[in-house]
């Protein structure tokens, strides 16, 4: 009996493991960095990511559809960062996938891509901070 209940944990911890393996956390010296990823219906996905280095903040978050006639190029999709909307990324063609992205960088002149400054009211972020893109959302 004994041996069956520490079975059934060790598959419970299993699953634990394969339920939020699209969550992550890195923290080190001068550097936090909390990541999470959804997939969805209409072969969609969506991944947000917040770092922080040396005093500079980054968010970005992206979403990709299979052209199935439910999403198209062209398409606009709102960002919520805890329920608070932040902006909206337009889908494009890249390659056969439709594909958006939104960035936000505290150091814009540096940046060597497509960030623009956070909203005055982008809310703080932390562990457990929730991004919506459209339909799909995860946990930082």
């Amino acid at each position: 009996m004994k041996r069956a209940i520490q079975d059934v944990l060790a598959a419970a911890g299993m699953m634990s493991i394969v339920l939020f393996s699209s969550v992550g956390l890195a923290k080190d010296e001068g550097r936090t960095r909390l990541e999470c990823g959804k997939s969805g219906a209409y072969d969609t996905s969506m991944s947000a990511r917040y770092e922080v280095r040396d005093g500079r903040e980054k968010f970005d978050v992206s979403f990709e559809a299979a052209p199935t006639g439910y999403f198209f190029s062209g398409q606009e999709l709102d960002v919520h960062v805890d329920y608070v909307f932040v902006g909206k990324m337009m889908l494009r063609y890249v390659g056969f996938d439709l594909q958006g992205d939104l960035e936000f960088d505290t150091n814009i002149d540096g940046a060597n891509d497509d960030s623009v400054p956070f909203p005055e009211d982008f809310p703080s972020v932390e562990r457990g901070t929730h991004v919506t893109v459209g339909y799909l959302g995860c946990s930082l």
